[in-house]
Order: structure tokens, then C-alpha cells, then sequence
């Protein structure tokens, strides 16, 4: 009998505001944790209670799962804000982006990209060469789904990195993501950081690059934040379904962790 998986994923919103999200791709047997996880996160996020809290649970073929590899991560030293923004726009300038699109792409999540300044609950989707905005939905963006580690994968990255102290879920999560995002979707770079108030830390992730963590590129308590994929020459409803095909990460890139500059 093929192998099927579930996709599970949760979203809090509170007076129509984002909150949280979460996202799984498991067995059947891992529904009811992964449901009691994700509520859980829901309820105890920094950002407050929600007055909404959706859950849905879609059934996966195996033979609609793609395996990826996960993207090296390496850390650079920066100790301010400005520093930190800097260092995205030169990574993303070594990744094939304009200097231009990478500054603009920095000031949009600064300032919040959605409508009069607001947090989006999706990423935007910008043209590496002339900046523009491709996102069918700007009020919304666009969203990753249908993806999670494969357990052992998981571990063994988790060993791999240990010893310096980001072999948490948060960064798994976003390593994961961005790994797909670069694998599967020809994206050419992506840029991140949360709009979560207690986490000021981001990353520009690209194929050449992999992963690169920024560690300051937020005030703390700043509530703005959010997520920028560039891309060269693509349709964009043919790229925001690629967002959507199923993904596990199954394996980690010899070397997993490459010292930062």
C-alpha cells in the first residue's frame, strides 16, 4: 500500500490580525500531537490570544513527496541593526540581486509590507532585476505548505549543530523552508526575519549561499517583520503552486554547518 502523509497547519488571528502559524507533514499516527502542538503555539504566542484559530489536515500521497537536501547554514557577526541590514543587502547582492531590489526589499518588510503598513501572513514575491511586486494577492502573499524534516534527517542535523546552540525548532523550521523554496521553486534568493516582538534574528538563504543567519535584523519588541522570495523570469501562479508541492527535507549537506565570516 503506497505511504500516505497528512499536511497539517494552523493559523491564530486576532481582530483579523496574523498571530502564528505552523506547519506539519506527517503520519496519520502524528495527527493528534502535531493538532495538540500547533493550538498549543497558537495559544501561548508572544503576540497574544487569538480570537481565531483554524486547523486543517489534508491527506498526502507519498508518491506526491519530493525529498530535498538541506541548505549549509552559516552565522554573520554583526552587532547592531544597521549592520545586520547592511549584511542582508551585500548577501543578497552576492546571490544576483540588485543592490536596488535588495535595499527596497529591506525597507518594505522595515516598514510592513501589507496594506498601510501591516504584517503580512505570506511572503512577497519580488523580480530580482527591476523590483517589482509579482505576488497575485499583495494584501496576502504567498505561502509555503506541504513541508516538515524527515525524522532522522531532522536528528542528524540537530547533531550536526548542537554544539552552537540553534538546534531548535525555530530554525529547523525556517531552514526547512527555505531549503524547499530554493530547490524546488527556482527562487533565487529568499529574505526573512519574524515579525515575532522577541526574536530580531533573520537570514538570506540562496542556492550558492545556503543559509545565512543575521542575527540583528530588528529593534527588539518591533512587531514587523516578514518573508521576501526573488525570482527571475517566472509565471507567477505556475511558482505559487510550485509554493505548495509537497516537501520533506531528507538530508543534510556535507558540511551542515559552515563557520560564518
Amino acid at each position: 500500500m503506497q505511504q500516505e502523509y497528512y499536511s497539517v497547519r494552523m493559523r491564530a488571528a486576532e481582530d483579523g490580525a496574523h498571530i502564528s502559524g505552523g506547519e506539519r507533514l506527517v503520519s496519520a499516527e502524528e495527527i493528534e500531537a502535531r493538532v495538540q502542538a500547533l493550538v498549543r503555539r497558537a495559544l501561548t504566542h508572544e503576540l497574544g490570544r487569538p480570537d481565531l484559530i483554524q486547523v486543517t489536515v489534508e491527506r498526502v500521497l507519498g508518491s506526491d513527496v519530493r525529498g530535498v537536501q538541506a541548505l549549509p547554514i552559516s552565522k554573520r557577526p554583526v552587532q547592531t541593526v544597521e549592520q545586520g541590514r547592511a549584511m542582508a543587502i551585500e548577501e543578497l547582492v552576492k546571490a544576483g540581486i540588485s543592490r536596488e531590489v535588495a535595499a527596497q526589499a529591506v525597507q518594505w518588510i522595515a516598514t510592513g509590507p501589507g496594506p498601510a503598513g501591516t504584517v503580512m501572513r505570506g511572503a512577497l514575491v519580488m523580480d530580482a532585476d527591476t523590483g517589482a511586486r509579482l505576488e497575485s494577492d499583495p494584501a496576502r502573499g504567498v505561502r509555503v505548505s506541504k513541508i516538515d524534516w524527515q525524522p532522522e534527517a531532522l536528528a542528524s542535523w540537530q547533531d550536526a549543530v548542537r554544539a552552537e546552540g540553534i538546534a531548535n525548532e525555530r530554525i529547523a523550521e525556517a531552514l526547512a523552508i527555505a531549503s524547499k523554496v530554493v530547490a524546488t521553486t527556482g527562487t533565487v534568493a529568499e529574505l526573512c526575519w519574524s515579525d515575532d516582538p522577541g526574536y530580531v534574528s533573520g537570514y538570506v538563504a540562496s542556492s550558492a549561499l545556503g543559509y545565512v543567519r543575521i542575527p540583528h535584523l530588528k529593534e527588539w519588541g518591533s512587531p514587523l517583520g516578514g518573508r521576501v522570495f526573488f525570482v527571475r523570469g517566472v509565471d507567477v501562479l505556475d511558482y505559487e503552486k510550485a509554493l505548495q508541492t509537497p516537501v520533506l527535507i531528507d538530508a543534510i549537506q556535507s558540511p551542515a554547518l559552515v563557520r560564518g565570516e
